[in-house]
């Protein structure tokens, strides 16, 4: 018989309950690195939640496949700029984004990049969970100012080293990157590449091809993030010569309005090229199908870079797009492994871009050969099926603490 006590019609069992707390420093719209990494844990059974920064485009909650999206609002946002107002930012965006993580009482928390990787240790250690640490960056060497900065990079390096030594598993996208975090840090990171979850070719969108080819020949095409050193003003500048292609730009950032500027300012670039807002990745690939050539060229300006094999490379091999990419590390050995069309001697010019091009274009093979030879190799081998169990791997090594939840008595 039960007692008059409701408690008692519950018996207390030991399970897991796994939970992850995604931790990102920004709105995560267009992140396919970290959609992949929330769905794959969410499909294994994990409880999915990712915590975000809120901007005047995205909802405070959103609800993806398979997991959920929070965004904290910094209210401080709506004060001046300058170093005062911003030291003010930076303390609330910790301060709110530690209360959002430790209230989610995770058992992994996972710190995207190095700056919440404070948030991520203070939130486990209050409630005896574990960090993974994903370092899709070189913080020490990254494309921004503060890298050069002799005081922040003394600081950096030692906040990076103590935190990452003190998380269960350490995560990077390239071999390159993960060769300078263990040499520099101690660690053993597990290289999981930036490789698209898809099973076969995606579907051409002719629309999209008809509106951005208009009457010319061969549509080149451009996807990601438009900030400086992406060699995107010099790609922009190449098409003055290349009279038988069109471009299309299809990302969002700093330099955009730049780059729109220069595109509508100049009558032959206004009828070569063209800007478009990014979109889902599945729109995303339909677009990058329908192009002939995707052409990366990057521009070797810090570590970081000269690293990196970028998403985009991946996503246009799986479109079987023949790719012009910078002459840099990681990509060059892609490139030659595979035999992806032709790379951009350095320094990145609008003529060793065009040269570069042309070159493919006037090659012996014909762009459709090379195209289904890299389809077929990234098929085999640069998709998230083969990089999945990566992932899986390192989770299923972590030291999970059990959790206690109470099941109804039959």
């Amino acid at each position: 018989m039960l007692g008059s006590d409701p408690r008692e019609s519950y018996h207390e069992v030991s399970v897991p309950v796994p939970k992850l707390c995604i931790i990102q420093y920004n709105a995560s719209r267009f992140l396919t690195r970290v959609d992949r990494t929330a769905r794959t844990l969410a499909d294994q059974g994990w409880e999915v939640v990712l915590i975000g920064i809120r901007d005047d485009e995205t909802a405070e909650v959103e609800q993806r496949d398979g997991y959920i999206v929070k965004r904290i609002t910094i209210k401080s946002r709506a004060l001046p700029r300058g170093f005062g107002f911003k030291f003010i930012r930076f303390v609330e965006g910790i301060l709110r984004t530690l209360v959002a993580a430790y209230r989610e009482n995770a058992d992994v928390y996972d710190s995207r990049d190095a700056y919440p990787l404070l948030v991520a240790h203070i939130a486990a250690t209050l409630r005896g969970a574990v960090v993974v640490y994903d370092s899709d960056e070189l913080n020490l060497d990254r494309n921004w100012a503060p890298s050069r900065n002799t005081a922040w990079r003394w600081l950096m390096f030692r906040y990076e080293r103590f935190f990452s030594r003190r998380s269960a598993a350490v995560i990077t996208s390239d071999i390159g990157r993960a060769r300078v975090l263990a040499e520099r840090y101690g660690v053993t990171p597990v290289v999981i590449l930036n490789v698209p979850d898809v099973v076969e070719p995606p579907a051409r969108d002719m629309e999209f091809r008809r509106r951005a080819l208009r009457d010319a020949r061969y549509l080149l095409i451009y996807q990601g993030i438009i900030v400086p050193n992406r060699g995107l003003e010099e790609l922009v500048d190449a098409m003055r010569v290349l009279d038988d292609c069109r471009l299309a730009i299809v990302g969002y950032g700093a330099l955009r309005d730049m780059v729109a500027a220069k595109i509508a300012g100049d009558p032959v670039l206004t009828q070569r090229a063209e800007l478009y807002d990014a979109v889902p990745f599945e729109q995303l690939m339909g677009y990058t199908a329908a192009a002939d050539i995707g052409v990366i060229p990057l521009v070797g300006s810090c570590l970081s870079y000269r690293l990196a094999a970028p998403n985009k490379l991946f996503e246009f091999m799986v479109a079987g797009l023949p790719i012009v990419a910078t002459d840099l590390e990681e990509m060059g050995f892609y490139a030659r492994a595979e035999r992806i069309g032709t790379l951009i001697p350095e320094p990145v010019t609008p003529s060793s871009i065009a040269a570069a091009v042309r070159s493919l274009i006037d090659g012996e093979e014909p762009l459709a050969d090379i195209g289904s030879r890299v389809r077929a190799a990234a098929l085999e081998r640069y998709v998230w099926r083969v990089e999945r169990p990566k992932l899986l791997a390192v989770y299923d090594a972590l030291p999970l603490r059990e959790r206690f939840v109470r099941d109804r008595a039959v």
